[in-house]
């Protein structure tokens, strides 16, 4: 599995608008990506850092088979994705990663 990562860091001159995100922005992620085999989008919205603010003020899961999959849906849809960014914040960092599952015994 692969998960992309969408982090909207917490600085002077970032802003997040939640109720847009929710509202509008995931359900334009889905019917962009679901084409393109994403299987799941989830989202945290910051609240605090260990000793302050939180360093983020929300991060994006989204959660394809394949990098492929990905790569395929942003290439076909990634401009009406991006162009709504400015709707609901100002930076983004992206990081791609491979998700690895650590099962617990009893």
């Amino acid at each position: 599995m692969n998960r992309i990562v969408i982090l909207y860091p917490n600085t002077n001159q970032n802003w997040f608008n939640s109720e847009y995100y929710t509202s509008k922005h995931i359900p334009l992620v889905m019917e962009c990506l679901e084409p393109y085999g994403l299987e799941k989008f989830e989202f945290d919205l910051g609240i605090a850092g260990m000793d302050g603010p939180a360093p983020y003020l929300a991060i994006g899961y989204l959660t394809f088979k394949t990098l492929d999959q990905f790569q395929k849906g942003m290439a076909a849809k990634g401009k009406i994705l991006m162009d709504d960014m400015p709707n609901y914040t100002r930076d983004v960092i992206v990081q791609i990663g491979e998700t690895v599952e650590i099962l617990k015994t009893a």
